[in-house]
């Protein structure tokens, strides 16, 4: 793994209900990374994040786990929180040291308590940029449009769909892509890559005002983004991506993603927002500085048999290296 500086890592808090598919979705962004050979079955206990064996017997998430990727020259880590609210502690360490929350909902449930806790922790006092992800689109009874508008209704119009599901249900393979105004049609492998294409006729002006309502939003932030857009009639994804960047981490734009996590469908557009879009560790702390005095946040501290105490912490300023002692000051 090669060197990154803070403008290249950033820390992605995946929190959600139980039962969302939070822990496979992690698998197949693992697997799209090159980072594991193959994508893990909670049934089997093969999962990368639910290695304990109270996890693998009961086939839920208990504790949280921190996983690791490169994409896109970005360095991604990923933080796996439980989302049965026993354990509600774990998702509030989650969040506490993640950058940006990411929330995934069951296409077919909706907005449950487990999100429904994570989204206030996330708001008012520890407010994060936020993305969400509605997963398990392939259900016989997904409901896209039910779960965007129960968003809307909570978040109001910074809740954006820059995806939307073409054939939602068993069928499902097929994304608008409404940054790109193109079709993506997802190979039936499990590989994750997928086909551009023309949108049909009865998505495209759905999707081209869509499309437009993004600039407006995003324009917000960035008002020669909405100059360029008035002077040419269009804007190309890469006109977009400063603007986007920024309303994203202001909070001013929460995406929604579609996928069906468990077939690789949609994963890989969703991993492109992460490194392309998505706030750095230095976007968020302008203190955030190698080379300046150390500051270090514990967030979690673990048993292991045979290891001991082990505590889990995040860099917000200097560097440690193996072997140095450091002081807890409080």
């Amino acid at each position: 793994m090669q060197d990154y500086t803070p403008n290249n890592i950033c820390n992605i808090g995946l929190v959600g209900h139980s039962g969302s598919g939070k822990t496979v979705l992690c698998d197949t962004i693992l697997f799209n990374a090159n980072a594991v050979r193959s994508i893990g079955v909670i049934d089997k206990g093969t999962t990368v994040s639910d290695y304990r064996p109270e996890e693998i017997s009961h086939q839920h998430s208990i504790s949280l786990s921190l996983m690791n990727y490169e994409y896109l020259d970005k360095k991604i880590n990923l933080i796996d929180a439980p989302g049965i609210v026993d354990f509600q502690g774990e998702m509030i360490c989650a969040m506490n040291a993640a950058d940006m929350a990411v929330f995934v909902i069951n296409s077919v449930n909706g907005l449950e308590i487990g999100a429904e806790l994570a989204l206030d922790y996330s708001s008012g006092d520890n407010q994060k940029p936020k993305a969400i992800v509605v997963n398990m689109l392939d259900r016989d009874q997904s409901d896209f449009n039910g779960t965007l508008d129960a968003l809307k209704e909570r978040f109001g119009r910074q809740v954006f769909p820059v995806m939307l599901p073409v054939n939602e249900g068993e069928s499902f393979n097929q994304i608008a892509d409404v940054l790109k105004k193109k079709n993506l049609t997802f190979k039936s492998d499990g590989s994750g890559n997928f086909d551009e294409s023309d949108l049909s006729d009865d998505l495209k002006s759905k999707v081209e005002s869509l499309n437009s309502e993004l600039i407006e939003l995003i324009a917000e932030s960035d008002e020669s983004l909405l100059e360029k857009f008035f002077e040419q009639g269009d804007l190309s994804e890469d006109d977009m991506k400063g603007g986007l960047a920024n309303a994203i981490a202001t909070d001013g734009l929460i995406p929604v993603f579609c996928v069906a996590g468990s077939k690789n469908i949609g994963v890989k557009r969703v991993m492109d927002y992460f490194s392309k879009y998505f706030p750095s560790s230095a976007d968020l702390n302008k203190d955030c500085n190698p080379n300046g005095k150390l500051q270090a946040f514990v967030f979690k501290t673990i048993s292991e048999e045979h290891v001991g105490e082990i505590s889990l912490f995040k860099m917000l300023s200097g560097s440690i290296k193996p072997g140095d002692d450091v002081k807890n000051v409080n």
